[in-house]
């Protein structure tokens, strides 16, 4: 079997603050008289969410949060990914640390200097949380449109209530369309498949952040298949959060025999401690997916509205040459 560090790949459900190199974060904790720890286990999704909330407090300046960026970037280019687009939540920050504005750009500066240095791209999701943000989605996204082809490359709406009331922000995402943004959307986690429906009529959503749970409706996985949404799919992520009672019996696979185009990501590594590598290495050893099959899901990342011409080219040339060098690694 090839090297799954080594194939080319697209990171593109990745929260920004809750995929911080681990080491990086407790070295800041540290800095801070404090000490960082992740749990084995999280009780539901609720605990998880409670959880994610300690980071953010140990940022006390926008170097710390550009250094936390940098390392994710370094981290991630490690695995062959070579386009990055983190879903990030300014507003985690601001005002305390700037304006949304501020905080924004230092994201994206860091996110991106970094990615220059390491000869990948990055993009950037600005996401408002469905759950807790509807008083600042004016402000934020504004500040997505203002930064649209400056670093951010899709408008985001992610929570743990789904379906999440998204007529509420249907003018937000008309917004950020016509400002040339994606408009990227959780749902099909926590909910069934009128979240991913609601996601899709509502919004207008071109691609699907989980949207697993709509392998339990044919016509959903059908319409999925034949708009060519693409669902970014976190399998370590799901499992460990309680929506999927075991990696055997994921949905995934359901997903790709209906013809509905996959991406394989880590959700929030941090606290799951897997990469984007492991998932796929999910999907090799639980699904029994061929270095063929792997590749086909690397090619889906191409399908991505964030990439350069230059980084889709690269991207599938470099996919071509995994598959055609010589394997590897042994079968475990």
């Amino acid at each position: 079997m090839r090297d799954l560090d080594a194939l080319p790949k697209v990171h593109v459900h990745v929260h920004l603050d809750g995929s911080f190199p681990r080491a990086a974060v407790q070295r800041l904790a540290r800095r801070r008289g404090r000490s960082f720890t992740a749990p084995r286990t999280f009780a539901s999704v609720h605990d998880f969410f409670s959880a994610y909330g300690e980071v953010p407090p140990l940022v006390e300046s926008l170097g710390d949060l550009a250094d936390l960026c940098r390392s994710l970037v370094l981290a991630e280019a490690a695995h062959g990914v070579v386009y990055l687009e983190p879903a990030i939540e300014p507003q985690l920050y601001a005002p305390r640390l700037g304006s949304l504005h501020d905080v924004t750009a230092a994201i994206i500066a860091a996110l991106q200097t970094a990615a220059d240095e390491c000869g990948i791209q990055a993009g950037a999701n600005l996401t408002i949380n469905t759950d807790q943000d509807l008083p600042i989605a004016d402000d934020l996204v504004l500040v997505a449109a203002e930064f649209a082809g400056k670093g951010v490359t899709a408008l985001g709406t992610a929570g743990f209530v789904e379906p999440a009331g998204l007529a509420r922000f249907r003018a937000h995402a008309d917004h950020a369309r016509t400002a040339g943004l994606q408009v990227v959307s959780h749902a099909g986690q926590t909910g069934g498949p009128d979240s991913v429906l609601e996601a899709l009529d509502e919004l207008g959503a071109t691609r699907i952040s989980h949207g697993i749970h709509a392998a339990r409706s044919t016509s959903v996985l059908d319409r999925l298949a034949r708009e060519q949404i693409v669902c970014d799919v976190c399998p370590v992520s799901n499992v460990r959060l309680g929506v999927v009672a075991d990696l055997a019996t994921h949905p995934a696979p359901t997903l790709r025999a209906a013809g509905v185009p996959l991406t394989l990501n880590a959700d929030d590594e941090l606290w799951f401690g897997k990469s984007v590598t492991d998932q796929y290495r999910v999907a090799r050893e639980a699904w029994n997916w061929s270095d063929e099959a792997l590749a086909e899901v690397a090619r889906t990342g191409a399908l991505v509205p964030g990439l350069s011409d230059d980084t889709r080219d690269r991207l599938l040339s470099s996919v071509d040459e995994w598959l055609s060098s010589s394997p590897t690694e042994r079968q475990p």
